[in-house]
């Protein structure tokens, strides 16, 4: 699985370089640290990601879990074990990576989070963050993020 390496660093986390079996050369870096992908089967994501992100968007872990899809035993589990299963961290980072435009938008990380958490009539009232679970809903929300920076509000 691939992520973007500016999702990575806005939790504080470094992809590994992965070891090259062959001397091949490397291609050539990308334009922008956007651009940049990761590999994700060679990062650790901590357990504490979870909380960390909670915070950011000012809502409780819990929630934060069911949007991720995680049962509180499983995350009871991870967080025993320290670290999150690849699968689990692509879901956070899906949110990580919504959030991160919305900060871009918004120029604020407190207006993006308090959009993020407020019911929206144009995505059917739920708030941003409920639609983050699925792939869809994530489009829909960085589609009406993309609206809104272009003031196209209907």
């Amino acid at each position: 699985m691939k992520v973007h390496s500016a999702s990575l660093a806005s939790l504080g986390l470094v992809a590994e370089e992965p070891r090259r079996r062959y001397g091949a050369k490397r291609s050539p870096a990308p334009a922008s640290a956007n651009e940049a992908l990761a590999d994700l089967s060679h990062v650790r994501v901590p357990y504490d990601s979870i909380e960390v992100v909670a915070e950011r968007l000012g809502v409780e872990p819990e929630a934060l879990l069911e949007i991720v899809g995680m049962a509180p035993r499983t995350a009871a589990r991870r967080k025993a074990s320290g670290q999150l299963k690849p699968e689990e961290a692509d879901r956070l980072f899906r949110i990580v990576r919504v959030f991160d435009e919305a900060v871009r938008v918004f120029d604020s990380p407190g207006k993006a989070a308090s959009w993020l958490r407020t019911p929206h009539p144009l995505l059917w009232q739920f708030t941003p963050v409920q639609l983050l679970d699925s792939d869809a809903g994530a489009k829909a929300v960085t589609d009406e993020l993309t609206r809104i920076e272009y003031g196209e509000f209907a």
